[in-house]
């Protein structure tokens, strides 16, 4: 057996525990999704740290000790964005504070409302601690599990975080535009493809080494391997669909549509190309993840239809 059917072989068991651990942890999905959402303000950057967050999770699994599932997925996504914020900024993010305080009891409407200010006007640690405490219902002793601090320490980023949103500001929101002009020809050659359901048409705009990222998914290598599997799929889809060219929090994106059996117009998935010399190299779909595309459908002011987190499934 070569090499390439010796790794195939192997990714079917692979994939069979890896849906047993998605499907066990789908119930906590939305939340999780929800804190990377608030961690990293953006939806785009929530759904790369919640794909990266169960990565982690599943490949650091453990027979030996027993993990319980929300702590385990919300440490891991927690230590992912601080671990990305100190590559960014190539200096350290100290998490262990010395000074202890005494946090007031907030009240819970001024809570919620502070979270519409949480992102970008809080430091890294006290933006983490008062999502996991405040808003996910973690204890102080969870927390400081979860982060390697000490109770005390959580205690007071929590405290200063409280004192930080009183005088927090709303930071301006990146615009969501839909069905605007397609700013090359070869984009707008995709969604003249896409519509028309023509495969032959959107191969013919892929190199050689194209991939398609099916975000929860996986990834398929080469225009060859995309044309013969998710594009002769996709061509024999019977329901009626659309792609329309816009931007979702500044971020250009083709919004595919879906006429239901409950709606005309349902947003179902999302699709991101990166294009060189008049030329696809990347397609990024976005259709196992039902929080971001709801999200999307939030902001466009549509219905949202979706699709599960796993092939074959339903949400």
């Amino acid at each position: 057996m070569d090499e390439i059917h010796t790794l195939q072989a192997l990714g079917r068991p692979v994939e069979q525990t890896r849906n047993a651990f998605l499907a066990l942890i789908e119930p906590l999905r939305p939340d999780l999704w929800r804190y990377c959402l608030r961690l990293t303000g953006s939806a785009w950057d929530a759904e790369d740290l919640l794909q990266e967050t169960l990565m982690k999770a599943y490949a650091r699994l453990t027979w030996w000790e027993p993990v319980e599932a929300r702590p385990y997925l919300f440490r891991i996504a927690s230590n992912a964005w601080i671990d990305g914020l100190r590559k960014r900024r190539a200096t350290p993010v100290e998490l262990d504070e010395a000074h202890r305080a005494t946090p007031d009891q907030p009240d819970p409407a001024e809570t919620w409302a502070a979270m519409e200010h949480l992102v970008g006007s809080l430091p890294t640690r006290q933006r983490v601690v008062f999502l996991l405490t405040e808003v996910f219902d973690f204890t102080a002793c969870e927390t400081a599990a979860m982060l390697n601090m000490t109770v005390g320490a959580v205690k007071a980023a929590l405290h200063r975080a409280r004192a930080g949103l009183r005088e927090a500001r709303a930071p301006q929101a990146a615009p969501t535009r839909p069905a605007i002009h397609p700013p090359d020809a070869v984009v707008a050659a995709y969604l003249d493809a896409f519509n028309r359901r023509d495969p032959d048409a959107i191969a013919a705009l892929l190199t050689d080494g194209a991939t398609n990222d099916i975000v929860g998914c996986g990834v398929e290598y080469g225009k060859d391997v995309i044309r013969k599997y998710s594009l002769t799929d996709w061509a024999g889809e019977q329901n009626r669909q659309w792609a329309e060219y816009g931007e979702l929090e500044g971020q250009p994106v083709l919004f595919i549509y879906y006429q239901t059996e409950h709606h005309e117009r349902a947003l179902g998935q999302l699709i991101t190309l990166t294009t060189d010399d008049g030329m696809i190299t990347a397609l990024r779909s976005y259709f196992f993840t039902p929080e971001l595309i709801r999200f999307a459908a939030g902001r466009l002011g549509v219905p949202d239809c979706t699709w599960g987190y796993l092939y074959g499934g339903g949400a």
